[in-house]
């Protein structure tokens, strides 16, 4: 059961979105049982239509690449490193919002313990900014600690503790954090915890529904209809953020948030043994750049971005 928690919180955190893409395949490294562990490279990219900004109509785009590995492995124990860079741009630089970057470097070591027990550390120290790496202001460093123990054969129990420097609240504290996962059967999957809470229920015979929030401004949520037993289409709505630090606030505590609401829908399959496709368009909506420490719901100097239809590709390569 310990791989089925495994995937159940990948998939919980690749669904928060392009805010914490790279969060998830750090994850996934520390999650996995080091026997199981194997190189992967990830694409995700959002391409917008044109939207009325400020000043003039722009396009806007979003692209992160990430790469992880294990650089040694035996059954109990691994060290694994990754790399991830990103880039959101506005053609043409509206506001001073024109290209803006997040690049991470990781480290991660995972151990069992065995009983179905693991731990894990991740550090990831990188840049995300306008002008990434120009000073100790745009530096960016994350450190997570988990440990992992069985409950029953139904369900598990992860007790975490994270500390961010670029996270949308809660920015520069330590945080503690526990989940408790339960896997009745394949059709259910469920996770109770903080600060997030996830659901996977397969109610029909082709039909299931996800939802997933991190208290309290991420919310995505699907429902989905399996066309075999690997593909399906879904359609859902998405609420979530990205940060940067701008490079010359004033402020050290400031950050950048790009903050955005999407109707969607689309269709994910494996396009062969090693290689997992992810096609979606939607409508993104209540767009906004805005400067603060923490995400604020009403903030007093926003940029407002018109709607926009998008499209996105993920790809994701697991590699022998």
């Amino acid at each position: 059961m310990l791989w089925d928690m495994t995937k159940l919180l990948i998939t919980v955190m690749a669904v928060f979105g392009i805010s914490t893409s790279a969060m998830a395949f750090e994850l996934a490294q520390g999650l996995t049982p080091p026997g199981r562990q194997r190189t992967t490279l990830n694409y995700v990219g959002f391409f917008y239509d044109k939207a009325e900004f400020p000043q003039e109509r722009a396009n806007m785009r979003y692209q992160l690449m990430d790469l992880s590995s294990p650089v040694y492995k035996t059954e109990t124990q691994s060290v694994g490193l990754s790399f991830s860079g990103s880039q959101m741009s506005v053609d043409p630089a509206q506001n001073g919002y024109s290209e803006l970057y997040d690049i991470k470097f990781g480290a991660s070591y995972t151990k069992v313990l065995g009983e179905k027990r693991m731990w894990s550390v991740m550090v990831n120290y990188g840049s995300a900014s306008d002008k990434p790496f120009y000073d100790p202001t745009v530096s960016t460093l994350g450190i997570t600690a988990f440990y992992s123990y069985p409950s029953d054969e139904k369900s598990s129990w992860l007790l975490l503790a994270n500390y961010s420097n670029n996270r949308p609240i809660l920015n520069n504290i330590p945080l503690p954090g526990f989940a408790w996962f339960y896997y009745p059967s394949r059709e259910l999957n469920l996770v109770l915890g903080a600060p997030f809470a996830s659901i996977n229920w397969q109610f029909a015979d082709k039909f299931g529904l996800t939802f997933f929030t991190l208290v309290p401004w991420v919310i995505k949520s699907t429902v989905y209809y399996k066309l075999n037993d690997f593909a399906q289409v879904y359609a859902g709505m998405d609420f979530s953020q990205v940060t940067y630090l701008p490079y010359g606030r004033e402020n050290r505590e400031d950050r950048l948030f790009y903050d955005e609401k999407k109707f969607l829908m689309g269709i994910k399959s494996p396009l062969s043994k090693s290689v997992f496709a992810d096609f979606e368009v939607g409508h993104a909506f209540d767009r906004r750049f805005f400067i603060a420490e923490n995400y604020e719901i009403n903030p007093g100097n926003q940029v407002d971005i018109g709607n926009a239809y998008y499209a996105k590709l993920a790809l994701r390569v697991a590699f022998q």
